[in-house]
Formats: structure tokens, sequence, C-alpha cells
């Protein structure tokens, strides 16, 4: 028999459901990183995407969504003009 009511377990588990979705984000965060400087030595996401064996749609979405919020370098066609 549990030791505790139900209302305190609901809350338990969902301040565990908050811990286990920010530790998902970070995750997120650090694997888009990882592969950001997979660009970097490889040159393209596409180079990325074949060498972990992904499809390079992920590798695009990850950075995106998750990617550093730096700028892009001087001249990159992603830079604002």
């Amino acid at each position: 028999m549990p030791t505790t009511n139900w209302r305190e377990r609901v809350a338990i588990e969902t301040r565990r459901q908050r811990e286990l979705r920010d530790e998902v984000v970070a995750s997120a965060r650090r694997r888009a990183e990882a592969f950001a400087e997979g660009v970097q030595e490889l040159d393209s996401k596409s180079a990325v995407a074949r060498e972990t064996g992904i499809d390079v749609r992920i590798v695009r979405r990850a950075i995106n969504e998750y990617g550093t919020a730096t700028a892009p370098p001087t001249g990159s066609t992603t830079e604002d003009k």
C-alpha cells in the first residue's frame, strides 16, 4: 500500500515529468551543437547525415530548433543584409 495519497503522488510525478522534459531539451541542445560541430568539420549537413546514418532533415531540424544562437559567419548566405 502506498505511503502517500494520490494527490502527493500526482505532484511527485508532475515534478519528475518536468525534470525529464528539461533533460530532453538539454540533450537536444547538446546534440544540435555536436551536429553543428560536424558541419564545421565536414562542410555540410548532408555529410554529417551520411556520416551518422540519418536523414539530412533530422540534422537540419536539430540545428534550427536547438542550435546555438550565434551570428552566421561574415559573407554567409544566411546573414541578414
